[in-house]
């Protein structure tokens, strides 16, 4: 069932389910959903604190991942893990 309340403001009804990007948590996030999560928050038709709280993510997480994305595109929120680097180092040797 969805979430529907008024905003303080504007008096609008926001539908805070789709503003969900992830329910169950993982250990990372994919580059996919930063950029859909920074998205969401820079249209401003949801407070950034409420969408922090709805995706689980701490708002100066946002505004870093923000700042990130905004200098550097998708790729500034794309951080390969420890194990793809391991991998891609592993991969390499075998190569040789």
């Amino acid at each position: 069932m969805s979430e529907v309340k008024e905003t303080p403001v504007s008096g609008e009804k926001i539908d805070y389910e789709k503003y969900v990007v992830r329910k169950a948590l993982a250990e990372y996030w994919r580059a996919e959903e930063k950029v859909e999560i920074v998205m969401m928050g820079m249209t401003g038709r949801i407070p950034v604190t409420m969408l922090c709280k709805l995706n689980n993510v701490s708002p100066s997480l946002y505004y870093e991942r923000r700042e990130k994305f905004m200098a550097q595109g998708k790729e500034g929120l794309h951080k390969p893990s420890k194990l793809f680097k391991r991998w891609r180092q592993i991969s390499f040797q075998i190569k040789l």
